[in-house]
């Protein structure tokens, strides 16, 4: 193949101009990036059981990632796809029958890409079912492990509705406005509020919103 020469102050098709002119990129580490990554992710636990669902979310807050959303029933779950929310990773635990599987199933339909079969056994039968609802991986701890834990669960672990009421507290918004767009009456949002305050330790709107924000529930 012949080689033609460009013209005067044209760029070659395969040279980035920006490259040649001004100072050389920030280089970001590895541990910075990776970091803002988990600041930014989403994780669901789905697990009704609070001696393996309570250490695994301990351990996503403590390692970094920006928000664990919790729900310890198949109503919880159903209202994660309802509400529209989705993250980076969904965990959903065997332990719920043979609805894990329909769980899997409308979590890939609204959206979370990632979903992995939680199982604290080995029993092969409801991990099989779990992929061939769209699993995409398994998450097992050994035999056992679920019954060693014995700590309190922490106070801040909020239902997928209560952390949607809080988020649009964080907002601005009033209880009237959080009603309509829940679908949920005004007195309802101001219990949700109450249990949200019991549950931060909190006394009103502000200081729940702020507490909630450090706690790494809202962003």
């Amino acid at each position: 193949m012949n080689h033609v020469p460009a013209a005067p102050g044209a760029v070659h098709p395969l040279h980035d101009a920006s490259a040649a002119v001004g100072p050389p990129p920030t280089q970001r580490s590895p541990q910075a990036t990776s970091a803002t990554l988990l600041r930014a992710a989403t994780v669901l636990l789905a697990d009704p059981r609070p001696a393996t669902r309570v250490p695994l979310s301990v351990g996503l807050r403590g390692s970094g990632i920006g928000s664990v959303l919790e729900a310890a029933s198949v109503a919880e779950v159903d209202e994660v796809t309802a509400l529209g929310l989705v993250g980076d990773v969904a965990l959903v635990s065997v332990e719920f029958g043979p609805v894990a599987d329909r769980l899997i199933r409308d979590l890939r339909r609204t959206g979370w890409t990632r979903v992995l079969a939680t199982t604290p056994t080995a029993d092969p039968r409801p991990v099989i079912g779990a992929f061939r609802a769209g699993a995409c991986g398994l998450l097992r701890g050994p035999p056992g492990t679920a019954a060693a834990y014995t700590g309190p669960i922490p106070v801040h672990h909020l239902t997928v509705r209560e952390i949607a009421v809080i988020r649009l507290v964080a907002d601005g918004r009033n209880n009237s406005w959080i009603g309509d767009e829940l679908n949920l009456s005004a007195l309802t949002v101001k219990s949700h509020l109450a249990r949200i305050g019991r549950k931060l330790g909190t006394g009103d709107r502000a200081h729940t919103v702020a507490v909630a924000m450090r706690a790494g529930l809202i962003r």
